[in-house]
């Protein structure tokens, strides 16, 4: 009877070793597709982000140009006054304007 338990054993064995087979084989197959699938989605998240944060950016690009426009134009008419400001102060006390600027 010792050999007949034996190839049982081993037949049970077979069988299992089989089917624990099968079973990795599709669970590695299913985690392939799986995976794929998720780097498919996150490439196209990553995609968007990136058209997203390229609109942002040109449209802080646009904003921070008009602020640096309407900035310089503040400024320019400041120094206009200040300029203006100073030739008066220096006409009240007698100063000459001088040949070269007209």
């Amino acid at each position: 009877m010792d050999p007949v338990q034996t190839i049982i054993n081993a037949a049970i064995i077979t069988v299992i070793g089989a089917i624990l087979m099968r079973m990795s084989v599709t669970l590695r197959t299913e985690l392939k597709a799986e995976i794929s699938g998720l780097r498919t989605e996150l490439k196209a998240d990553i995609a968007e982000l990136r058209t997203e944060l390229k609109a942002d950016i040109a449209e802080l690009r646009t904003e921070l140009k008009t602020d640096i426009a309407d900035l310089r134009t503040e400024l320019h008419a400041e120094i206009r006054g200040v300029r203006s400001d100073l030739t008066r102060v220096a006409l009240a006390v007698g100063a000459e304007p001088r040949a070269d600027h007209g």
